[in-house]
């Protein structure tokens, strides 16, 4: 596969996943641009498939697909995903997941989704 093949592939999947995440998420750019560590205007040229995310970027976008999709498996339909997403989580020290994940601190929201997936299945 060629350079630029990959760079069109890097390029759709990273505006996927910030329109995935928007709609998901309820998070406005500029939230979503605090979550990945990125200035909004860069968030926007990723969205408007113009720039490559760097690879740290990358890493912080997979985490949010991977929390997006716990919250698909944990939680059946949209209104208990968002319900989860916006109210204190006791495992979270009564932190609403929504605010750590516009701080950037994503690791912790997917420790405890992953916590309650594996638990689903006990």
């Amino acid at each position: 596969m060629s350079i630029s093949a990959v760079e069109r592939i890097e390029k759709r999947v990273a505006g996927q996943t910030i329109e995935n995440a928007q709609k998901a998420f309820g998070l406005k750019y500029v939230e979503l641009a605090s979550a990945l560590g990125v200035d909004r205007r860069t968030l926007l040229r990723y969205r408007r498939n113009l720039s490559v995310p760097s690879e740290k970027v990358r890493a912080r976008m997979g985490k949010i697909r991977e929390i997006r999709h716990l919250m698909e498996e944990v939680f059946k339909g949209s209104e208990a995903q968002l319900e989860w997403l916006y109210s204190p989580v006791p495992l979270l020290r009564g932190q609403r997941p929504i605010d750590l994940m516009r701080k950037g601190k994503l690791d912790e929201v997917l420790s405890v989704l992953a916590g309650l997936y594996s638990g689903s299945f006990s």
